[in-house]
C-alpha cells in the first residue's frame, strides 16, 4: 500500500469513538455525482493529520468509521473491517461507511 498521510477526526457518542478518516490528497475537497456527496471540507471531517499506524491503531478501537481515500479504504479493508463489495465510489474516489455491531 502506498504510503500516504491521512486527516482523522475523532468524535463520539454515548461514549463510542466515532472516526473520519481522508486521505491527504482528498481531504477538504466536495466530492459528487448523481447520486452522492461527501464533503470532506465539512467540520465533521476536520482533525489532524495521521500516520498509517495510527490509523491503524484507531480504526481498531471505532464504533463507527467514515473512510475517505483508496488508501483509507484499503487499511478498513486489510484490517477485515469492510469487505472490496463494500466499498462505494463518489466522483471516482472509494469510501465507506462502516459500523462496528
Amino acid at each position: 500500500m502506498p504510503q500516504d498521510s491521512f486527516v482523522v477526526a475523532q468524535h463520539s457518542s454515548e461514549g463510542r469513538l466515532i472516526l473520519t478518516v481522508c486521505d491527504s490528497s482528498v481531504h477538504g475537497k466536495r466530492l459528487e455525482d448523481k447520486d452522492a456527496v461527501v464533503d470532506s471540507s465539512s467540520k465533521f471531517y476536520r482533525g489532524n493529520e495521521k500516520d498509517e499506524a495510527d490509523v491503524r491503531e484507531l480504526m481498531l478501537k471505532a464504533y463507527t468509521i467514515h473512510a475517505v481515500g483508496k488508501n483509507a479504504v484499503a487499511i478498513a479493508v486489510a484490517l477485515g473491517l469492510a469487505v472490496k463489495s463494500d466499498v462505494k465510489t463518489v466522483a471516482d474516489v472509494p469510501h465507506l461507511q462502516i459500523l462496528i455491531t
